[in-house]
């Protein structure tokens, strides 16, 4: 027999980790660490532990799925009435049973009286996926059928080699710009330039970087003549602490001294002037003197700019959405 519990009053009286599930079938693809967990489930903010779900047979975990909300302090408007499922699973043996169905119902039901009916699947604040990783596109079909829509695809890029150095581009406008690693001092020149050109999700995440302990050194800036910050370029390394690392990160598990590069932004102002472009080569060459063998780009499909720089892609996710 089939019963379900929350999160909330599961891990009260186990101590099973509920992604062994998951790493049991999927962990040679996606390896869920403990401190992955932790970080991006227990650890976040919006991890909605009573709305949670685990099912259980014979006093054992068959499934689960992980639900979040937007609850940081700093509002996004994109984000109101927005629920993401960040991970649903039932292992093999228990499938077609409706355990899937209802796990996901129950998540549908908890999301409706929070407000939320626009929902994702992945994409959530400290996520898994951006959606529907490539390799379980055999499931499409369930959650179509469940009513969700697909609407594009993204991309995950590698470059295995890291090896020779590229070249600053001269800057359209003839100005000089400094690219350089951040520091503490530049923390309100860099919020500032959030505040301005992308005051969402980036501004959100460089707020957390700073709460965390960041000291500024995962995020390359360019500096005008007056030193004023007009872009960024976040990096991190095989040696970065794991609440200090981006998307690109995620699965650094799987490769040999892996380095991530982005987000990447430029102030609108400043635009179509190289910026981009020196941004992503002192970010890759800082990736090489770091001693990385790997560099991961996630979450895109500037498939021509990368190339140049020999990336390809690794992974690709379905964008995967449900109105209620």
């Amino acid at each position: 027999m089939i019963y379900y519990t929350n999160f909330l009053n599961y891990l009260k009286v186990k101590v099973l980790k509920l992604h062994s599930l998951w790493n049991d079938e999927l962990g040679f693809i996606f390896p869920i660490s403990d401190e992955l967990m932790k970080r991006n489930t227990y650890d976040t903010l919006g991890f909605l532990e009573e709305h949670s779900f685990v099912a259980i047979c014979d006093d054992q975990p068959v499934g689960f799925v992980i639900n979040k909300i937007w609850s940081h302090d700093y509002e996004i408007e994109n984000y109101k009435n927005t629920g993401w499922i960040s991970l649903i699973y039932v292992k093999k043996e228990y499938r077609n049973r409706g355990i899937g169905t209802e796990l996901l119902e129950r998540s549908k039901s908890a999301f409706k009286k929070l407000g939320c009916n626009n929902i994702f699947l992945g994409r959530d604040y400290q996520n898994f996926f951006p959606g529907l990783p490539v390799e379980l596109k055999a499931h499409l079909k369930w959650f179509a059928k469940r009513g969700f829509e697909s609407h594009y695809d993204t991309n995950d890029l590698v470059n295995y080699n890291l090896s020779s150095k590229y070249e600053l581009r001269n800057y359209l406008d003839g100005n000089s710009y400094e690219i350089r690693l951040g520091n503490k001092k530049d923390f309100p020149k860099i919020k500032t330039f959030f505040e301005k050109n992308f005051p969402g999700r980036w501004l959100v995440e460089f707020c957390d970087y700073v709460l965390n302990g960041g000291n500024g050194s995962e995020y390359l800036v360019c500096l005008d003549q007056q030193e004023n910050v007009c872009g960024f370029c976040k990096v991190q390394t095989y040696k970065t602490p794991i609440e200090l690392i981006g998307y690109s990160l995620t699965w650094r598990n799987r490769f040999v001294r892996a380095g991530g590069i982005g987000p990447l932004g430029v102030d609108k102002d400043y635009r179509h002037n190289n910026i981009a472009y020196n941004l992503l080569v002192a970010g890759y060459n800082h990736l090489i003197d770091e001693g990385c063998k790997t560099a991961i780009i996630d979450w895109t499909n500037l498939m021509e700019l990368y190339r140049k720089f020999g990336f390809e892609i690794w992974k690709s996710y379905t964008y995967l959405q449900l109105i209620l």
